[in-house]
């Protein structure tokens, strides 16, 4: 590679850096599903409070599980966490659908998690929360123009996202992507 060549690699690569770190926690659209599947832990809780924190640098929400959808381990889980920078989140004492990750042993939460209150989600939603689990197989891949005219991916469902990686498939976000015995993935609306 040229010495041109090389600068100018080197200066893409220390603007997009740069960009990362000066957008702080700016989270990629994803559709619920992808959430899910992506998650160590997806449960209903009732925040009932912040509690003193034994690990520096995070908020510590003492909660009430009301159910389950995924977790890793069956351990009560009885407080969860966030981080006290731009990606962390603040907790109303209400009822949540929580999604996040195990770090060190602890549920931690951040802005780019599923963080919605409960009595928001529709009744759709909250009957997908069940069955969704049966649809990690299947992979959520982003299309643009006449690549989402493609009906039959295996283990592949296509959802529309405009320009900025926004997603704005209507039909996607009301649906679940589900296997079938053929093999193949599709959207299904249940």
């Amino acid at each position: 590679m040229s010495t041109a060549g090389t600068l100018a690699l080197l200066f893409f690569l220390s603007v997009t850096l740069n960009k990362q770190v000066t957008d702080g926690c700016k989270c990629v659209q994803r559709h619920p599903q992808q959430q899910f599947c992506a998650s160590d832990v997806v449960i209903r809780a009732k925040v009932i409070g912040k509690v003193p924190s034994s690990r520096p640098q995070l908020t510590a929400y003492k909660i009430q599980t009301v159910e389950t959808f995924k977790q890793l381990d069956k351990k009560r889980i009885q407080v969860i966490y966030s981080t006290q920078t731009s990606c962390g989140i603040n907790l109303e004492s209400s009822e949540y659908l929580l999604s996040g990750h195990v770090e060190d042993g602890v549920v931690v939460v951040e802005s780019c998690d599923r963080v919605e209150r409960w009595d928001s989600l529709s009744s759709a939603q909250k009957r997908y929360l069940s069955m969704y689990q049966k649809g990690c197989v299947c992979e959520i891949s982003p299309c643009t123009g006449a690549s989402c005219q493609i009906k039959m991916l295996q283990k592949k469902c296509l959802i529309r996202v405009n320009n900025v990686a926004a997603t704005d498939d209507k039909d996607a976000l009301r649906s679940i992507c589900l296997p079938f015995s053929s093999g193949f993935c599709k959207w299904q609306k249940v």
